[in-house]
């Protein structure tokens, strides 16, 4: 039955976390999964998603060659989604629309203080076909960031960008950091002018980067082919060496994502989580560890919300990412899953809550994903 553990998975993760002393345990529930095809036309597949505090928004990338259109949507407000049946989302508050570049490559969204940073045609190096742009929360570019909106290849000085995540820093306070395949040097940008903050790093051994997450003390987690790795902050530019803390075989391949989801900040008996991909053919999923590489569980997308008729759907392909956000005392995490056809949930959201629960065999309720026996994570 969808949304339950069984008795052999209760084992397997009550093994997972023998040992493990002052244990809080929480659920993961799902609570909604929305088709987001009638959103986008055939080629277009949502790459990533951010939330405000308010709403949810998701950007898009292309699988047609040359350039393309790719777009960067207002959903809705939160409320407005948990309060909605799962099925189809039609709707949006706004859209923006640019040519960029096709071919798969990737976008990146992040949300920092009143403002979307938009990473578009990521990967190519193009200097036309690909960008990170500033826009306030009604979609609007702001042309004074980076001097017209836009921090082009040349205004940073790269040959090509991969991702983008915000950079607590160390004292130095936030930047915008950008990553880039073939490099170990972190690059950061001011969030208010776009203006060159400074790099950080090297980062040691990290040439294959395709995504960053950062922790709110500065620890830099680093998705690379066939790995996530950690890098523990020493000041505001240095970082110790990498430490890995997942493996697998895998190929060169984009569209792979680590995000880094601070629920010790909200309910400090639980742990933080890191969440990635796997681009492995069959292993359609979300990945959770804690950010000592303790495996936690994963995320399907088949995990039953609970409402009467609806019939849930799992994953179907490896085109995922995740954020999170903390909304009205609650803590959620967002996941978006990629596909460029007009089938059913090739294009989806999915809604899933951080719920603390004491350790109890009745947390085998509907709903349930993982039983999550964390311990907090020390700093």
């Amino acid at each position: 039955m969808r949304g339950t553990l069984t008795m052999q998975r209760v084992a397997m993760v009550a093994f997972l976390t023998a040992g493990v002393s002052m244990l809080a345990n929480a659920q993961i529930l799902h609570r909604r999964s929305f088709n987001l095809v009638p959103l986008f036309p055939s080629g277009q597949a949502v790459g990533d998603v951010a939330f405000d505090g308010t709403n949810l928004y998701v950007s898009t990338w292309h699988s047609g060659s040359g350039t393309q259109t790719v777009s960067l949507v207002r959903l809705g407000s939160l409320n407005t989604l948990l309060s909605t049946p799962s099925g189809d989302w039609n709707t949006f508050d706004w859209r923006v629309d640019l040519t960029q570049a096709g071919s798969s490559r990737d976008t990146r969204l992040v949300y920092y203080n009143n403002a979307l940073y938009w990473g578009a045609g990521l990967g190519d190096s193009n200097a036309a076909n690909t960008g990170i742009r500033r826009y306030d929360l009604s979609g609007n570019l702001d042309t004074s960031w980076s001097g017209d909106g836009n921090l082009s290849l040349s205004d940073a000085g790269a040959s090509r960008y991969d991702t983008i995540d915000i950079d607590p820093g160390a004292g130095g306070g936030p930047t915008l950091a950008v990553g880039v395949f073939g490099s170990t040097i972190v690059r950061r940008f001011s969030l208010t002018d776009g203006s060159n903050a400074g790099n950080a790093g090297p980062i040691g051994g990290q040439t294959s980067t395709r995504d960053y997450a950062f922790a709110p003390n500065g620890d830099l987690y680093v998705r690379t082919q066939g790995r996530v790795s950690k890098a523990t902050r020493v000041d505001d530019t240095t970082f110790n060496t990498p430490v890995d803390l997942a493996t697998w075989s895998e190929g060169t391949l984009a569209q792979a994502f680590v995000a880094y989801i601070p629920v010790s900040q909200y309910f400090g008996h639980l742990s933080d989580l890191v969440l990635y991909n796997q681009r492995v053919s069959g292993q359609n999923k979300v990945f959770i560890i804690q950010p000592d590489g303790t495996v936690v569980g994963e995320l399907t997308g088949s995990e039953d919300t609970g409402e009467e008729g609806y019939n849930e759907v799992a994953f179907d392909n490896t085109f995922l990412n995740a954020s999170w956000g903390f909304a009205d005392g609650k803590f959620y995490i967002f996941v978006v899953k990629g596909g460029t056809g007009a089938a059913a949930y090739g294009d989806r959201l999915d809604i899933y809550e951080v719920v603390p629960e004491p350790a109890s065999m009745l947390a085998l309720g509907t709903g349930l994903v993982s039983l999550l026996a964390l311990r907090r994570r020390k700093r």
